[in-house]
């Protein structure tokens, strides 16, 4: 996890879970509440009930399944988001194909974990996303790795400021932190980030810390942080 991310914990991070597979909602409750600072508030295993369950709770943290009766978890990401404008979410399925994973990232999704994935991996990916972290577990970068190689980015031109704002972001930095780390006052990191944010055309840290994945700025896109800070 990147250097600074613990600090930005949440005291207590209230979680709803919706996956239509009632053992696994079991067992995701169990895990989740084993970590201490976690509550499961609510749990929904189809898209109507779970809407109704996250307006009414405003949880801090989503875990979804892409699978739920009668529409996809990505379908129904959009009226969760609108409803619960700073929930963040994280993917938790069965079936992370190329497809799925892209229209993930554009939905804006914080973190894609397969079912498969052992526990461990997965409480990583809890603490990172409610930190204010991305997670990608390995398969999902794999995945995003092709995806960039067959759609080339439109590179921006940074300079080797901005490219270090940029790279600073990514390794889970608050603006607060990234002052510090670069001598630089909070206006000008702020004012870097809202250019950083022009000249690529994205929104928000998480866009950001996925395309400093893109050009190279980080190692790996697996913890790629993205810090509103």
């Amino acid at each position: 996890m990147p250097q600074g991310i613990s600090s930005r914990l949440p005291a207590r991070c209230r979680v709803v879970l919706i996956d239509a597979h009632s053992a696994i909602v079991e067992m995701l409750q169990q895990v989740v509440e084993s970590v201490p600072g976690y509550k499961v508030v609510g749990s929904a295993s189809a898209a109507a009930a779970a809407f109704e369950l996250c307006r009414r709770e405003q949880p801090d943290l989503i875990i979804l399944d892409l699978v739920l009766p009668p529409r996809s978890g990505l379908a129904l990401l959009t009226d969760l988001q609108a409803a619960c404008p700073n929930v963040r979410v994280i993917i938790f399925s069965g079936d992370l194909h190329a497809s799925a994973i892209e229209r993930a990232l554009s939905a804006g999704v914080h973190g894609l974990v397969e079912k498969i994935a052992g526990l461990d991996e997965f409480r990583e990916a809890l603490r990172a996303v409610s930190s204010g972290s991305v997670y990608f577990c390995r398969s999902a970068s794999d995945e995003i790795r092709k995806l960039v190689n067959l759609k080339p980015t439109q590179t921006a031109r940074l300079t080797e400021r901005e490219k270090g704002v940029l790279q600073a972001i990514a390794n889970g930095f608050s603006s607060k932190e990234i002052s510090s780390r670069m001598g630089i006052s909070i206006h000008t990191v702020v004012n870097h980030r809202t250019r950083l944010m022009k000249k690529t055309g994205l929104r928000g840290a998480a866009q950001l810390a996925r395309y400093a994945a893109q050009i190279g700025l980080v190692e790996n896109v697996v913890n790629a942080a993205a810090t509103g800070g």
